[in-house]
């Protein structure tokens, strides 16, 4: 491993996004997976991690933290009961941590908190390069409008997910009330249904116009590219707290 690459431990590498952060790391020179444990129960056979490249890793079920090899960071695309281990793993290893896991409690985000006291903390409940670009745009769109124009955001995924609304869409929601808009909650609207990866729309009304910004997911690459571009830039990094925006350079 040279000094440049980001080395990292996936929890969560059998899941829809954390088999393809697996797959993309292996296929590129800059990053090393050093270790993927596993739950209880679960063997990698069940969910094969395929990627072009000839490397591989084996993960641990159930790894402790001293059993993992170190690494820089440790990127959570689990559930929210994992993040303690988390946590555990990447004080063990003193490295940064990444969590894309949705749907975190107060107790979660809590002591995810308090970990940024010592060590770089990223929570992202999505990693999309577009997603904060749109973020950034409703904000600034919102505030232009003004309240002559009322909000409302429609969001769309999978049958299988169990949040509602969806991280991101709150996400969106705290966007447009950051530019001192009153958007009311009933005016977020999810949607469950099939295979949809992520649909988000954002719409502004006002008197004879109205105004829409929607991003659509097609690949849940995008969600682990986004993962490793944050990763490479949470390498290093001093202890506290960051979002995307910071990886993205975005002024709130």
């Amino acid at each position: 491993m040279s000094s440049s690459s980001t080395s990292l431990c996936v929890v969560g590498a059998l899941g829809r996004v954390g088999s393809r952060i697996v797959a993309l790391a292996l296929d590129d020179e800059r990053f090393v997976v050093s270790g993927a444990p596993l739950r209880d129960g679960a063997t990698r056979a069940s969910a094969p991690i395929i990627g072009a490249s000839s490397r591989a890793i084996v993960p641990k079920t159930a790894a402790k933290p001293h059993d993992l090899p170190a690494c820089d960071v440790v990127v959570d695309f689990s559930s929210p009961d994992a993040i303690a281990r988390s946590i555990d793993i990447a004080a063990h290893h003193r490295a940064a941590l990444l969590v894309g896991t949705t749907g975190l409690d107060d107790a979660a985000m809590s002591a995810l908190k308090k970990f940024s006291t010592s060590r770089a903390v990223l929570v992202a409940p999505n990693t999309s390069m577009g997603i904060f670009a749109l973020a950034d745009a409703v904000a600034k769109t919102a505030k232009l409008l003004g309240a002559g124009f009322e909000c409302s955001i429609i969001e769309a995924h999978h049958s299988k997910k169990k949040d509602a609304p969806s991280g991101t869409a709150l996400r969106l929601r705290d966007a447009v009330r950051s530019s001192g808009h009153a958007m009311s909650d009933d005016q977020v609207v999810a949607i469950r249904g099939g295979d949809v990866i992520g649909e988000h729309t954002v719409r502004f009304a006002g008197p004879g116009e109205y105004l829409e910004f929607t991003h659509r997911a097609t690949s849940r690459d995008l969600f682990a590219r986004g993962a490793l571009a944050a990763a490479a830039w949470l390498k290093d990094r001093d202890a506290g707290w960051y979002t995307m925006n910071d990886v993205l350079g975005i002024v709130a």
